[in-house]
Parts: C-alpha cells; structure tokens; sequence
C-alpha cells in the first residue's frame, strides 16, 4: 500500500513535525483531511497526527503530508497569566486545543502576568520558556511523542548518547562558513524624523569589508533605534556555520531522534568530531530494514529568544 519510504520531518523551530507519506489508490483506500494517520516501525509507533494536504498524481499515489498534534498550536487566540511557571501555562495552551498532554517536567521558575492579545500558541510557549531559562538559567524544551502526548523536557547532557561514525553509520558529512548574511554595519533610519542609528563592528568589517544592514523603522522604535541596532549588529555581526550529517539507523538499532536531542559525530576531514545537537532532522524509513537519516548540527543548545517584548505590558482590562 505505500508506494515510497515515508519520510518523518522535524526542525527545531518548526511548531510540529511532519509526515510524508505516499500510498497506492487502491479502491477502498481512506484518507481524508482531518484523520489521523500513524507510522509504526519495528512495532513501535513513530509518528501519529492528521492528514493536512491530500494530492493525487498521474501514477495513481496519493500524496499525503500529516502534521503531528502540536499543529494546532498554530491557532491564535488571547493569553493573560499571572504568577504561573511556564509548566502551568503550557498546560493551559494544551488543553485549549485539545492536544493531548504527556510528560511535563516541572519548570519551577514563576513568571510575572504575562499577556499575550492576538498571539499563536507556540510563540506563546517559547515565550514563556525564554523567560523560564531567563530567571533560573536552566532551558526546557518540549515535542509531541506519539502515543504519549506533549512533552517537555530539561535539556540536559545524557549520560550517554548515540554515535554516528564512519565506516558504522556515518555515510556523509558537510562542514560550511559563510558571510553571506553578516552585516559588519547596521543602519537604522527613520524616515518621518530623520533620525539615523548606525553601528559597527570595527574588527570584522575590517576584516570583511563594509557588510551593511539597512533597515527603515517606523516612529514608535525611534526611542528604542540605538538597543535595535545593537541587538542587529550581535544577532547578524556572525559568520554563519552549516554542519551536517547523513547516516542509517540499521534494523533499528537505535532509537527515533528528535530536533533538539543529543549525538556524537566522528569524521576528521569535516572536523566534526564530538558531541552535537540536532537542528533538523530527515528521517526516511527506506525499508523493514533501514532508516536513513540526514541531519543539520550545532555544538551548542538552542536557547529560547524572547517572542513578545511586551509581554509584560498591563493590558487595558486590568488598568
């Protein structure tokens, strides 16, 4: 009944994770919008969620793309808490969307009111881990494990972690540097006042000539253009690094990754050699026997950024 090998997509600041999937159409067959659809491997389920996008093509498959629950943290709605740590909140999103709840690990820190008008749940939710880590330095992140539900979890070293290597599981690797999208300056400009913010990262643009940011603000950032261009000029004053991996998981020998989890890679040429966590992850479940992977990687944990500055603003209502 599947016509290719399904294949399991998850990116680290992608709200859910998505199933591809093509099957045969074959008379009875059913796969409407909204149903769900599970992938079990080796007898343990590896993704479940509902179909999305139904396609047919000339070959006679069907085309199917399923996004696991944490979709419908994609609806917008009002958020208002008050004196609740970020396990609670996430809790109070959940349920709102009828996602499913599983393993939720206790966050401790207790935010101040935060109010979220017209927000999307999953900014919601990173928002409130960002604040979490910001308060006790300590970084949760969270998933949707099939059969389980939401989980979230403290991201903390394991005491042991899978290997990709060569000549065992690890069959490519890419190591890359690029200053494509560094900024050396960044302007600012305010076209109604005239104000003008500019700052540079001396040391680089010496060393890679003038690469400018430019960028017109509106009048409500003129009070706040000198902090913008600081934060550009630290967010983009970076060579940008590509670390990837491809690899097979024979027989299941190991166990279905996530965005965010931890791996160790040996391969001298590329230099990446030691422990990494994944940012995206391709999981193509080629046969009974073998699941290929492919895999973007960084040294260092993702750390949750602020989502709405204003979070902490007194809405109207309580005034």
């Amino acid at each position: 009944m599947i016509a290719s090998p399904p294949k399991i997509s998850d990116q680290l600041n992608a709200v859910c994770r998505t199933l591809d999937l093509t099957l045969q159409n074959v008379p009875g067959l059913k796969s409407e919008k909204g149903q769900t659809v599970q992938l079990f491997y080796k007898g343990k389920l590896q993704f479940e969620g509902p179909i999305f996008i139904r396609g047919y093509d000339a070959s006679g498959s069907i085309n199917l793309k399923a996004y696991d629950p944490l979709i419908f943290l994609r609806n917008t709605d009002d958020y208002y808490f008050k004196n609740i740590t970020a396990t609670q909140g996430i809790k109070n999103v959940a349920q709102r969307w009828g996602i499913k709840i599983g393993s939720i690990a206790n966050t401790g820190a207790v935010l101040p009111a935060l109010y979220y008008p017209a927000s999307e749940g999953d900014r919601v939710v990173v928002d409130m881990l960002a604040r979490t880590y910001g308060l006790n330095r300590r970084r949760y992140w969270l998933r949707y494990v099939p059969g389980s539900g939401l989980t979230v979890f403290e991201r903390v070293v394991p005491s042991k972690i899978w290997a990709f290597q060569v000549g065992v599981n690890l069959t490519a690797a890419d190591y890359e540097e690029s200053i494509e999208e560094t900024a050396t300056i960044v302007k600012l400009v305010n076209r109604e006042t005239g104000k003008t913010v500019t700052r540079t990262n001396t040391a680089l643009k010496n060393k890679y000539g003038p690469l400018v940011h430019f960028e017109e603000v509106d009048k409500d950032q003129v009070n706040t253009m000198e902090r913008k261009a600081e934060n550009l000029l630290s967010s983009l004053g970076k060579v940008k690094v590509s670390q990837s991996i491809d690899g097979i998981n024979p027989d299941g020998a190991m166990p279905m990754f996530y965005s965010g989890d931890l791996i160790y890679v040996e391969e001298k040429y590329t230099g990446l050699i030691g422990a990494y966590y994944i940012e995206d992850l391709t999981q193509n479940y080629v046969s009974e026997s073998l699941v290929e992977i492919s895999a973007s990687v960084t040294k260092a944990a993702n750390i949750p950024e602020i989502q709405y500055e204003d979070a902490k603003a007194k809405p109207d209502f309580l005034k």
